[in-house]
């Protein structure tokens, strides 16, 4: 019997805008921070690094299974641009580069607050989020604002923990704060290699949210195209 729903944060609790547009938007808040501090790069090299911060912090999580978190990428970028910046410049650049959300939030995937109202008094409710170049403080202020943390008894960021999806680490860990064993808990999530095959590996069942896709990944136990057929499918 299922006792418990673990959430994937983007793409499935959560949409944010278009990865290049998040890009450019962390780009030009770090390069201003940088330009007043006396340092002219331009807004190019800056976007190179991060590419390639956002390439290694990729392979690292797929295949390692581990977080390469906020902290790290700066420190990676800092020493791409030969760049030695004392505390109070880092703390500078680390906001620039990680608050973004906070200006400009994403927005809640679509039918999400009806979904969780459901589900909320028959499961138990957690995230699990491999959190990239936001960290999951500022995750947190995101669902606060608009009250979705009360949903959830667990939430999960792979910054604070140091693993990241498809490793079974983290869904154990997840596990063992909501006191659920993995067979009688589902993972909900876009992702067909951290969200489904992490979560079949660790014993749980499977949600694939891939609305653009008419064929399903063979891991999954069910595969949805909007977020409310989750009612159907565990009520």
């Amino acid at each position: 019997m299922l006792k418990a729903v673990t959430f994937d944060f983007w793409n499935t609790l959560y949409v944010g805008p278009y990865r290049r547009d998040v890009l450019w938007q962390r780009v030009s808040r770090v390069h201003k921070v940088l330009a007043e501090s006396g340092y002219h790069y331009t807004e190019e090299e800056i976007g190179s690094t991060f590419k390639s911060c956002w390439r290694k912090a990729h392979f690292y999580e797929r295949v390692e299974g581990l977080e390469m978190t906020p902290g790290q990428h700066l420190e990676y970028i800092n020493h791409q641009l030969g760049l030695n910046p004392d505390g109070a410049l880092f703390d500078r650049l680390y906001q620039a580069y990680t608050e973004i959300f906070l200006d400009c939030p994403p927005r809640l995937n679509q039918g999400l607050p009806e979904v969780l109202q459901e589900l909320s008094p028959h499961y138990q409710l957690a995230v699990i989020c491999n959190t990239g170049a936001t960290p999951g403080v500022v995750l947190r202020e995101v669902m606060k604002r608009e009250q979705m943390d009360d949903y959830f008894q667990v939430l999960v960021f792979s910054d604070e923990v140091t693993w990241a999806k498809p490793n079974t680490r983290i869904f154990q860990h997840t596990l063992a704060q909501l006191g659920v064993e993995p067979q009688e808990a589902v993972h909900v999530g876009d992702d067909p290699i951290t969200d489904v095959i992490g979560a079949r590996k660790m014993g749980m069942k499977a949600v694939w949210l891939a609305p653009e896709v008419r064929w399903a990944v063979p891991e999954c136990n069910w595969h949805i195209r909007e977020l409310r057929e989750l009612i159907d499918i565990l009520l």
